[in-house]
């Protein structure tokens, strides 16, 4: 949530207004034409757009200072932050629904180490995940999926992913549910 402009700072704002601007907007208050780029300003604005090119060690380094960081602070994982934060989807509703109407115990958007989990029943070790269409079509969440099962994995967890799509498309939607509600309390 947003913290609200303080009165001085509006104030400050409204004082400033017409000062501090570039010479475009200067140029449009003042009805002038546009101002023309010289070939030296046109030639550093092309090589600013290039982008700066980091040596091996250099990107080493910044990877390794945000696993860290994320590591230490795992709320401010960018999928979390941006996942989770409109609640719970409504594929993700539906298996809760499904889940609790069978009285099964569970840990909803469990996190380990940098990954949270639908449905994580902690005792089986399993990973219940309800995947939307990203998850087989956006090549860098493919590969995270594939660096996240594989942690997990490492940690004895077993992964058992869900296509909503394909799920939605079954006739017997009602055979496949009970099929994995076998294999989670088979396991247990």
């Amino acid at each position: 949530m947003k913290k609200p402009k303080s009165e001085k700072w509006l104030k400050a704002m409204a004082d400033r207004k017409g000062r501090g601007t570039n010479q475009y907007t200067k140029a449009k208050l003042l009805g002038l034409p546009k101002p023309e780029l010289t070939e030296e300003q046109i030639k550093k604005r092309s090589n600013h757009q290039l982008g700066r090119k980091h040596s091996e060690e250099t990107k080493n380094k910044i990877r390794n200072s945000r696993l860290k960081f994320l590591n230490e602070n795992p709320h401010m994982v960018p999928y979390k932050l941006n996942h989770y934060s409109k609640g719970r989807s409504y594929p993700e509703q539906y298996w809760k629904i499904i889940l609790d109407s069978n009285n099964l115990i569970y840990e909803e958007q469990y996190q380990i180490g940098l990954y949270q989990l639908d449905f994580a029943f902690l005792e089986l070790k399993i990973d219940l995940e309800i995947d939307g269409d990203q998850h087989y079509t956006d090549q860098r969440i493919i590969e995270s999926d594939i660096r996240r099962t594989e942690y997990l994995e490492s940690l004895s967890w077993k992964v058992i992913r869900v296509k909503w799509s394909n799920f939605q498309k079954l006739i017997d939607k009602k055979q496949f549910i009970d099929n994995l509600l076998k294999e989670l309390i088979i396991i247990s």
